[in-house]
């Protein structure tokens, strides 16, 4: 159970990097379709690894 965290960091690291690199990258050679799909895996990877974080430490706190 003590791996969920280095979940969460991987998905929140992804995300940011994706957010970072690859959205830069797109933008700068102008690949529209891409970085709107790169935006969205970018988000979908931090906003999953808050709710996992915030779910987990729930699950913790109150049920554990």
């Amino acid at each position: 159970m003590h791996y969920n965290y280095y979940f969460v960091v991987l998905l929140i690291a992804t995300g940011l990097f994706i957010l970072l690199i690859d959205v830069n990258t797109f933008k700068k050679i102008q690949m529209k379709k891409e970085k709107k799909f790169a935006l969205f895996l970018g988000w979908t990877n931090v906003i999953a690894g808050m709710i996992f974080l915030i779910g987990y430490w729930a699950y913790q706190k109150w049920f554990w």
